[in-house]
C-alpha cells in the first residue's frame, strides 16, 4: 500500500507542477495584455494518511499524501487602485480643459500677424489714414475694406468659437454614450463573475476586465465603486447606482433649443450630477444648456469667449456709430449730419456674429461721414478736408470710458443758417440759454450747421460746469453723460427732448480700450491654457509613478516568470523520476524476488 500512495504522492506532484507552469506560461503570454493581473499558484500539502504501526503504538502516525494548487492567487493592491481611481478622474477633467483652452488658442491666434488685434489696428490706422485725406475716394474705400475684414474677422471668430461649443456638445454624448457601455459590460461581467464564484472557482480573468472597465469610467467621471462578498461590484455616480449586481442604470441626453445636450437619466429625465472626469471638462468647457438651473454650475469657457467677443464687438459698433452719425459725407449737401451708421446694429445679441459694414458705405465709400461740419454750401463743395469725425473715430482705439444715454430730441425742424436764442432746462440747474451766434465768443453771423449748434450748447453746459454732453445724430441732438440729469423742454422751433433711460444689461466695454480688453481676454485664456498643461502634466507624473507602483505588484516580470519556471519544471521532472523510482522498486519486488514475490 505504501508504494501505491508514493505513486499516488509523484502523480499529485506532477499534475500539481504542471498546473503552475500553465499558469506561469498564461503570464507571460499576457506580459504586455493592458489590465492583466499577475497570477500565481498557491501550492498546500494535501490531506495526510494515517498509518497504523503493527509492533508498536507509537508509530509515525499520519503520512503525507503530496501536493496540489489551492488557489490562484490574483496579485493585486486594492489601495493602489483606489489612488489611480481617484486621480483618473482629475486627469480626466484637466486633459478635457486643456484640449480645449489649445483649440481655443488656436483660434484667437494671438499674439500673430493674423489675429484680431491686427486686423483692429488696420481698421483704426485707415480711419487716421481718412483723417489726413477725407476727400481721397481711395482712402475711403480702404476704410470700407477694413471694416469689411474687422466684421469677417469677428464673423469668423464667432463662427470657429460656435463650431468649437458644437464640437464638444457632440463629445458629452460620446461620452454618456461610452459610460452607458461600460456599464453594460460590468453588469454582464458581474453575473458572469457571480456563477463562477459561486461555483467555487476564480474568475480572475473576468476580475481584470471589469478592472480595466472601472479604471476607464473613472477616467470619464467621478465614480464610487464598492465591492460586496460573492465578487461583484456597484458604482455610484452623481449619487446614484450606475451598475448594481448584474443592472444597470441608463443614461440619456435631453436636448434644447440650441441643441446642447444635458446629462441625464434616461428612466426619470432629471440631470446626473457630474462632479469630475472628462465629461465634466468638456461640460465645464460648453457650458449650461437652457434647461439647467441658473446661475449655471459650471464654468462656461466657452460661452464667456463668446460674449467676450460679443461686448467687444458690440463695443466697436456702437462707438464707431455713435460718432459717424454726427458726421458729414460727401454726398450731404444738408446742414445736418448724414445720421447713417457705419456699421449695422444688429436687432439680438450676436453682435459679433452679424457684424457688417451698411451696404450704403460699402456700394459708395463717399457715404463715409468723415466731416465734423457741412461739406457743401450752396450747392458747390466746401471742406472737404474736414477729417475731423475720421479722427475721432481712430481715437476710439485709445478711448476708455462709453457713456449712458440720457436723453435725446425729436427730429428738429430748426432751417440753417440759424441765428435765434435757445433755451433748455435741466432740473436742479437755472435755464440755460444759448445765445444768438453774434453773441457767442468767437462771435459769428449764424449757425451754419447742426453741428455748429451743438458747439454752442456743449460751450453753455461746460460754463454750468455740468458733467453732460451733446452731440448730433442726423437730425437730433442726443445729450449723454456718466450721472443721471433729466432734461427738459428743449425750446427751438417746439421740439421737446424724449428721455431714454439707460439699459442695465447694456454691456459694453468700459474703463478699458478695446485693444486693453481684446489683450486681457487672450492673456486670460493663455494663464488658464497654462495651468491646465500644467496640472496635466502634473497628473501624468502622478499617475505614471502609481501605475508603476502597481506594475511592481501585479505586472508580469518576464525574468521571474523565466525563474518560476524553472523552479516548477525542475519540480516536475523530479516528479517524475520519483515515480520512476517507485517503479523500479515495485518491478524488483514483482520480477526479481522469485516465486516469493509472486
Amino acid at each position: 500500500m505504501s508504494n501505491f500512495l508514493s505513486m499516488e504522492i509523484g502523480k499529485r506532484s506532477i499534475m500539481t507542477h504542471q498546473t503552475a507552469l500553465s499558469v506561469t506560461g498564461h503570464n507571460i503570454a499576457n506580459a504586455n495584455t493592458v489590465g492583466y493581473t499577475r497570477q500565481s499558484p498557491t501550492l498546500v500539502t494535501t490531506r495526510p494518511h494515517y498509518t497504523p504501526n503493527l509492533t508498536s503504538n507509537s508509530g509515525i502516525g499520519q503520512l503525507g499524501t503530496g501536493v496540489e494548487v489551492a488557489y490562484l492567487e490574483r496579485l493585486r493592491d486594492a489601495f493602489l487602485d483606489g489612488q489611480i481611481r481617484n486621480e483618473n478622474k482629475t486627469t480626466g477633467y484637466w486633459s478635457a480643459i486643456q484640449d480645449t483652452l489649445a483649440k481655443i488658442e488656436v483660434i484667437l491666434n494671438e499674439p500673430s500677424n493674423d489675429g484680431l488685434r491686427t486686423v483692429m489696428d488696420q481698421f483704426w490706422e485707415s480711419w487716421q489714414d481718412l483723417s489726413a485725406h477725407p476727400e481721397s475716394e481711395s482712402v475711403r474705400a480702404v476704410v470700407a475694406q477694413r471694416g469689411a475684414a474687422l466684421a469677417d474677422a469677428f464673423n469668423h471668430t464667432y463662427q470657429q468659437l460656435t463650431e468649437l461649443r458644437e464640437d464638444v456638445n457632440a463629445f458629452v454624448r460620446v461620452k454618456v454614450d461610452e459610460i452607458n457601455s461600460i456599464a453594460q459590460q460590468m453588469a454582464d461581467l458581474n453575473q458572469q463573475i457571480l456563477s463562477i464564484t459561486i461555483a467555487g472557482k476564480q474568475p480572475n480573468d473576468l476580475l481584470d476586465k471589469r478592472d480595466l472597465l472601472i479604471d476607464e469610467l473613472s477616467r470619464i467621471a467621478d465614480v464610487t465603486v464598492n465591492y460586496d462578498h460573492n465578487g461583484m461590484v456597484s458604482v455610484q455616480l452623481g449619487g446614484r447606482p450606475l451598475v448594481q449586481g448584474k443592472n444597470f442604470a441608463v443614461m440619456d441626453t435631453v436636448t434644447d433649443k440650441r441643441g446642447m445636450h444635458q446629462v441625464a437619466w434616461a428612466d426619470t429625465k432629471t440631470a446626473v450630477n457630474v462632479n469630475g472626469g472628462e465629461l465634466r471638462g468638456l461640460l465645464d468647457a460648453r457650458g449650461a444648456t437652457e434647461l439647467d438651473k441658473s446661475p449655471s454650475v459650471y464654468a462656461e469657457i466657452i460661452p464667456n469667449m463668446i460674449e467676450d467677443l460679443n461686448q467687444l464687438a458690440k463695443t466697436i459698433i456702437l462707438r464707431t456709430n455713435e460718432i459717424h452719425r454726427g458726421g458729414f459725407s460727401l454726398n450731404n449737401q444738408s446742414a445736418f449730419p448724414d445720421g447713417m451708421n457705419f456699421f449695422t446694429e444688429p436687432a439680438d445679441g450676436n453682435w459679433a456674429q452679424m457684424m457688417q459694414v451698411d451696404q450704403q458705405i460699402a456700394d459708395d465709400p463717399k457715404n463715409i461721414a468723415a466731416a465734423r461740419y457741412h461739406t457743401w454750401e450752396g450747392g458747390i463743395e466746401t471742406n472737404f478736408g474736414d477729417g475731423a469725425v475720421a479722427l475721432m473715430i481712430a481715437q476710439l482705439k485709445h478711448d476708455y470710458n462709453i457713456q449712458q444715454y440720457t436723453a435725446s430730441s425729436g427730429d428738429l425742424t430748426v432751417t440753417f443758417p440759424y441765428d435765434a436764442e435757445i433755451t433748455f432746462y435741466v432740473d436742479g440747474v437755472p435755464p440755460i440759454t444759448i445765445p444768438q451766434p453774434s453773441s457767442v465768443d468767437p462771435p459769428q453771423e449764424a449757425y451754419a450747421d447742426l453741428n455748429e449748434l451743438a458747439d454752442a450748447i456743449q460751450q453753455a453746459l461746460d460754463n454750468e460746469g455740468l458733467a453732460l454732453n451733446v452731440r448730433t445724430e442726423g437730425r437730433q441732438l442726443v445729450f449723454y453723460s456718466t450721472e443721471t440729469f433729466a432734461i427738459q423742454d428743449f425750446l427751438t422751433a417746439g421740439n421737446n427732448l424724449t428721455t431714454q433711460a439707460p439699459d442695465d444689461n447694456d454691456k459694453v466695454v468700459n474703463k478699458a480700450t478695446t485693444d486693453d480688453f481684446w489683450r486681457s481676454v487672450c492673456a486670460q485664456v493663455g494663464v488658464m491654457s497654462q495651468e491646465s498643461l500644467r496640472m496635466v502634466k502634473n497628473q501624468d507624473t502622478l499617475l505614471n509613478e502609481l501605475e508603476n507602483k502597481r506594475q511592481s505588484v501585479s505586472g508580469v516580470s518576464l525574468d521571474e516568470e523565466m525563474t518560476n519556471m524553472i523552479k516548477f519544471q525542475h519540480a516536475y521532472n523530479a516528479a517524475s523520476r520519483f515515480i520512476t523510482t517507485i517503479d523500479e522498486a515495485i518491478e524488483v519486488i514483482v520480477n526479481r524476488m522469485g516465486l516469493v514475490g509472486r
